[in-house]
């Protein structure tokens, strides 16, 4: 919402139609009452969303697909002008606008090296030849998220997997760089109005939010105060690293027991995507504290296709390099067991959404490194879906897996790694697979012809194999509704966490008390 000359609420606003933003409304409801389409994306790889400045000065229209953007400004002081074009876009460029006292400060990987940096112009003169370096970020660094204060811009980054908060006075353009607690995994951002502090969240997969300000003023990030969460006693968080196939390093974050002794014998709970530039959500999660409770030891592998060292790291696992992904998850779980955490036999596997494709394919490649997989909305058939463009998100989604239709590179690439087109008799990992009725992002269709196409390869080799051999578990838990924005709800996770325990052998007698105790926080 914003006002425009004579006082009245102008509503901006746009809808999804097949999964997509592309049209863009403003509106009023008062006396003179008015609404009117003004912008129109029309090619089908692009969505659209908006955003308010901080200040409230200008409302943006972020035109986006996976790698190129393009913004348009709408002055909050005169709503109902034509927009204005920021820089039209250009192929892999990226960028996100923020304004104070009449500058943009602009969030963009133009130039060298290709990796987010701070430039800042003149709102009057907006165009990308007029771009100024403001500010670069250190090689490995992702980030996260800017917010933009009257006197300083705080930037939140992840650099060689541990967090930090960079506070830069824009009067004299110094920065302070803020390390962490090297517990923390994840930041929760709050909705702030106060010009003087800029508070936030940290959270891990095992510890529930914790609040932290940061006083422009004094200078110095407080901490909440109160009861100290007993977790960081009786827990480890380790950052480890794994050689992948062409000596790239990819960082792991282990948790397990501080008093946990022979780790070889305990199960591990391995957690991978790799996909869109996206980080492997690291929020709270009761379940994973229940298990690292028990015993478990817990394992995010960051594989490259991931954003968790910047963009190139999500460049270097898509595309016809989705194959640098694999290799890193392989390396990951191959060096956990090389440095004595668990062994195959206990080792498990859980995935949601994309993360499917590098779960699926390791079950194909090295089904011996694994005992249990559990899959949430998993996508397991690339090649079908990226051939079929009638489907809301192909178009969308060619710069993550490429085109299969029209380029005979990349469909022989896709077939190389897709989980469905190569399923073979083999023995398998047990598999608990969740689908959703209703998922128009990973349709259902695909999901249970990978079931059966699994089945029947089992059985296959099965029978090739004799009496004496037993059959993995394939399980395909259908959920009525669901639209991939997925409720963390109590009957799923309980059916997840039962199948891992009976596939492994462990009691569970204790671990479903302790989760009703946790999903109190």
């Amino acid at each position: 919402w914003v006002k425009d000359e004579e006082d009245e609420d102008v509503l901006f606003y746009t809808f999804q139609r097949n999964l997509r933003c592309h049209d863009v409304y403003r509106a009023t409801f008062g006396d003179n009452k008015r609404n009117e389409r003004f912008y129109t994306e029309k090619d089908p790889s692009y969505f659209v969303f908006l955003y308010l400045t901080k200040d409230s000065r200008f409302l943006t229209i972020n035109i986006m697909n996976k790698t190129t953007s393009e913004v348009w400004l709408i002055d909050g002081l005169s709503p109902w002008d034509p927009p204005v074009l920021i820089q039209k876009r250009i192929h892999g460029v990226l960028y996100y606008v923020e304004h104070r006292d009449d500058e943009l400060y602009i969030l963009t990987n133009v130039g060298e090296p290709t990796e987010f940096k701070l430039m800042r112009t003149a709102a009057d003169t907006p165009a990308i030849m007029n771009w100024d370096l403001f500010f670069t970020m250190k090689r490995n660094t992702k980030v996260i998220d800017l917010d933009m204060f009257k006197d300083h811009c705080v930037l939140f980054l992840k650099h060689s997997n541990l967090l930090y908060v960079n506070v830069i006075g824009l009067a004299d353009d110094s920065v302070r760089s803020l390390k962490l607690p090297p517990w923390a995994c994840g930041f929760i951002m709050d909705t702030n109005s106060d010009p003087k502090n800029c508070p936030f969240q940290l959270c891990s997969p095992i510890r529930p939010p914790k609040y932290y300000t940061y006083k422009f003023a004094e200078g110095k990030l407080f901490e909440e105060t109160g009861h100290e969460d007993p977790i960081t006693k009786t827990s480890r968080v380790l950052r480890l690293e794994a050689k992948s196939k062409d000596g790239k390093l990819v960082p792991m974050t282990v948790f397990h027991k501080t008093d946990s002794e022979d780790l070889q014998k305990k199960p591990l709970l391995v957690q991978v995507y790799g996909a869109y530039g996206i980080d492997l959500k690291m929020n709270f999660r009761p379940e994973r504290r229940v298990l690292v409770d028990d015993g478990w030891i817990l394992a995010y592998c960051h594989v490259r296709g991931g954003g968790e060292l910047g963009l190139q790291w999500h460049a270097d696992g898509r595309l016809t390099k989705k194959l640098n992904g694999l290799a890193d998850l392989e390396a990951c779980i191959k060096t956990l067991h090389g440095q004595g955490f668990s062994q195959p036999s206990l080792t498990t596997l859980t995935a949601f959404s994309a993360g499917g494709v590098l779960a699926g394919a390791l079950c194909n490649s090295n089904p011996e490194l694994l005992r249990a997989v559990t899959l949430e909305a998993p996508f397991l058939d690339v090649l079908n879906t990226m051939m079929d463009t009638t489907l809301p998100l192909t178009l969308e989604e060619l710069e993550e897996w490429g085109n299969p239709s029209s380029d005979e590179k990349h469909k022989n690439y896709i077939k190389h790694y897709c989980p469905y087109q190569n399923i073979k008799p083999q023995h398998y990992p047990s598999i608990h697979i969740t689908a959703y009725e209703n998922d128009e992002r990973v349709p259902l269709k695909g999901i249970v012809s990978y079931t059966e196409k699994l089945k029947e390869a089992i059985a296959e080799h099965a029978k090739d194999t004799g009496e004496g051999y037993q059959s993995p578990n394939i399980i395909l838990d259908i959920q009525p509704g669901g639209n991939h924005v997925i409720e963390d709800s109590h009957k799923k996770i309980t059916a997840q966490i039962k199948f891992l325990y009976e596939e492994l052998g462990l009691d569970s007698t204790s671990v479903f008390e302790d989760l009703k105790k946790y999903l109190k926080f």
